[in-house]
C-alpha cells in the first residue's frame, strides 16, 4: 500500500514538477454532429439500436432533453447551432427561417471558423436554408435530397485528413412520422430510426478506421431536432415534440445519464422549485402579497400552473389565499381531492362552489392545472390542456369575493396556517401565471407550454399580474416576470431547485464549442450550459 501511494506521487510530481512537466501529447479535438428530425423520446429505448447504444457507452446523455417550443425543424436547428432560443435567434415558422437574427447568433460554425482556419468544416444537410443562413462559413457545404445521400457524402469526408467537424442532417424519421405518425406500432417508422442508428454506426466506424484517430480526440452529438404527434399532425407545443433524445459522447465529458432532480439548479435555465416536508414539521411555501392588488378579490382570473405532486395526505392547499378551515370561507383555493383536485371558491355571502378535476394528478408526471373564472357567469376547470369540468355560476355583481387575508400562498392558504395533510402540500412548481381575465380554451392549448410568456405573442398580455417562472437558483426571493411587480417570498426549512429538462437544445452548441477548447465570450449571450467536468485533468477516470 505504502509503495502504490509512493508511486502514485511519483507520478503526479512527473506532471507537475518544478525541473519541467512531463505532459501527454495534446490530441486533436475533431467532432460530428448529427441532427436528426423526428425521433421521438421513447423512440431509441423501443428500436433496436446497436449504433446508438455503442455511442451511450461513453456519453452524458438524456432521452427527455427539451428541443423547444415552437417545435419545428427549422427552429431546432436554428437553437441548436446558435446556443440561443427563438426568441432570441428569431426563427419561429415552420418550413422557413424567415425572421431570424443569425447575424446577432451566428451558427457555432462561423465561430469555429473565426479561431481554427486549418481544420476543415463540414455541413451536409437535408435543408439547404441551414448551409445558405447558418453554415454559410463551412468549407465543404453540400444539399441532398436523401439520408443515403447524407450519408455517403459524410463517409467520404470522414477520411479526409483535414476535416475537423461536420454537421450532419438526417430527415426520414419526419418524413415518415408525418405520413404514419409518431408511433412505436408503426412499423415504418420504427423501421426509419433503425436506418439512422445504422449509419450511425457506420459511420463510427469509419471515423474509427481513420489512420490518425490514436491521435484525435473525437466527440459524437446525436441530437433530435423535434419529435412529433401521434397522428402526425404538427401542433409545435406538445410534450410529444420537445421531449427529444439528445447524446453527447465522447471527448472530456463524463459517462452518466443527466436526470433533472440529481442536478442542481442552473443559471439562465428553466428550473423548478420543488415543496418538500420538513422533517421537523415546519411548514414550507411560498406567499405572494397581493394587498390593494389587482390580484386581491379577483371577479374574473385563470388561474394556471404547472405540478408534479409529492406524496400528500388529506386535502392541503395547492395554491390559495382564502382560510381553508371552512370551504364557505371567503376566497379561492386549489386543493388535493383524493389523487386528484378541485376548486373551492366561496364569496363573503358564504356561497362555495366546489369543482373538481376528477382526473388523477398523482401519476408521478407534471401535470398542467388550470381554472378559468367569471364571477357572474361560469367556473371552468382544465387540465393538461383539456376541459374537464364546469360549473355555471350565479355570484351576483355586488357579491364580493376576497379573502380577509393578504397573500396567496403556494403548497398553502391564505392564513399560512393550514393543518390538512400537515404541514403543507408537497410536490414542484413551475410556471405559475394569474390573470385578471378569462382566457379562452384554444389561447390555455396554444400557450400552456409557452415559457417567458411575457415577451411573446400572447393575446392577453395585459391582463397578466402574477408570472412566476421560479428559475431562481438560490435565495427566498421569487420573481415576479408579469412586470407588476408582485414578488414572493420563499418560506420554510425544506425546498429544492432543479432544472425541468436536464439537458436542453441550446446546451449542444455550448458543449461542441467547450469540446473544441473555445472559450464561450459572454457577449455572444449563449444560453446552454457547458457538460464539461471542471478538472484540469485526470491520470484516471473514475468509475
Amino acid at each position: 500500500m505504502k509503495h502504490s501511494i509512493k508511486y502514485s506521487f511519483l507520478v503526479l510530481a512527473l506532471f507537475i514538477g518544478a525541473a519541467g512537466p512531463v505532459l501527454a501529447q495534446e490530441k486533436a479535438k475533431k467532432i460530428l454532429v448529427i441532427g436528426v428530425d423526428g425521433i421521438i423520446n421513447t423512440a431509441l429505448d423501443y428500436a433496436t439500436t446497436p449504433g446508438v447504444d455503442h455511442l451511450l457507452a461513453d456519453a452524458s446523455f438524456s432521452m427527455s432533453g427539451y428541443s423547444g417550443v415552437p417545435a419545428y425543424s427549422t427552429t431546432g436547428w436554428a437553437t441548436l447551432l446558435t446556443g440561443v432560443g427563438p426568441q432570441k435567434h428569431g426563427v419561429v415558422a415552420d418550413k422557413t427561417f424567415t425572421g431570424h437574427k443569425f447575424d446577432a447568433y451566428p451558427s457555432v460554425i462561423n465561430r469555429i471558423k473565426s479561431v481554427n482556419t486549418t481544420d476543415k468544416v463540414a455541413s451536409i444537410v437535408r435543408n439547404e436554408g441551414i448551409n445558405t443562413l447558418l453554415n454559410s462559413n463551412a468549407d465543404y457545404k453540400f444539399h441532398f435530397d436523401s439520408d443515403g445521400a447524407v450519408f455517403d457524402k459524410t463517409a467520404e469526408l470522414l477520411q479526409q485528413a483535414d476535416i475537423g467537424s461536420l454537421f450532419i442532417q438526417f430527415s426520414s424519421p419526419a418524413e415518415v412520422g408525418k405520413e404514419v405518425g409518431y408511433q412505436l406500432r408503426e412499423a415504418r417508422y420504427v423501421q426509419a430510426i433503425q436506418q439512422i442508428d445504422t449509419y450511425v454506426e457506420q459511420l463510427r466506424t469509419v471515423l474509427t478506421a481513420r489512420p490518425t484517430y490514436a491521435n484525435e480526440s473525437w466527440a459524437v452529438f446525436l441530437v433530435s431536432t423535434h419529435g412529433g404527434t401521434e397522428t402526425g399532425i404538427t401542433l409545435n407545443n406538445s410534450s410529444q415534440e420537445f421531449d427529444v433524445p439528445i447524446i453527447l459522447s465522447g471527448g472530456a465529458l463524463d459517462k452518466k445519464e443527466l436526470i433533472g432532480t440529481a442536478i442542481d439548479a442552473r443559471e439562465n435555465n428553466d428550473n423548478i422549485l420543488t415543496i418538500d416536508k420538513a422533517s421537523s414539521g415546519d411548514k414550507t411555501f411560498v406567499r405572494v402579497p397581493i394587498g390593494n392588488t389587482p390580484l386581491q378579490g379577483m371577479d374574473k382570473f385563470t388561474i394556471e400552473l404547472w405540478v408534479k405532486a409529492g406524496a400528500n395526505s388529506s386535502d392541503p392547499s395547492i395554491i390559495g389565499d382564502k382560510d381553508w378551515d371552512s370551504g364557505g370561507n371567503p376566497g379561492f383555493t386549489l386543493c388535493r381531492s383524493g389523487s386528484s383536485w378541485k376548486i373551492n371558491i366561496a364569496s363573503d355571502k358564504r356561497q362555495r362552489y366546489d369543482i373538481g378535476s376528477g382526473k388523477t394528478l398523482e401519476d408521478g408526471n407534471w401535470h398542467h392545472m388550470c381554472v378559468t373564472f367569471d364571477k357572474t357567469n361560469e367556473c371552468i376547470v382544465y387540465q393538461d390542456g383539456e376541459k374537464v369540468a364546469e360549473s355555471k355560476l350565479t355570484y351576483k355583481p355586488e357579491d364580493d369575493m376576497a379573502s380577509p387575508y393578504d397573500y396567496i400562498c403556494l403548497a398553502q392558504e391564505g392564513t399560512q396556517r393550514y393543518g390538512g395533510g400537515a404541514p403543507n402540500w408537497a410536490g414542484s412548481f413551475n410556471e405559475v401565471r394569474i390573470w385578471t381575465d378569462v382566457l379562452s380554451p384554444q389561447t390555455i392549448k396554444n400557450y400552456m407550454y409557452q415559457r417567458d410568456i411575457e415577451s411573446s405573442t400572447h393575446p392577453n398580455l395585459s391582463s397578466l399580474n402574477l408570472y412566476l417562472k421560479l428559475d431562481e437558483v438560490r435565495g427566498t426571493v421569487i420573481q415576479d416576470h408579469s412586470g407588476k411587480g408582485h414578488h414572493a417570498e420563499l418560506v420554510g426549512p425544506a425546498s429544492e431547485r432543479h432544472p425541468l429538462y436536464p439537458i436542453g437544445m441550446t446546451d449542444v452548441a455550448i458543449n461542441i464549442l467547450s469540446h473544441l477548447d473555445i472559450r464561450v465570450d459572454g457577449t455572444w449571450g449563449l444560453e446552454g450550459n457547458s457538460l464539461k467536468s471542471n478538472v484540469p485533468f485526470r491520470l484516471f477516470k473514475v468509475k
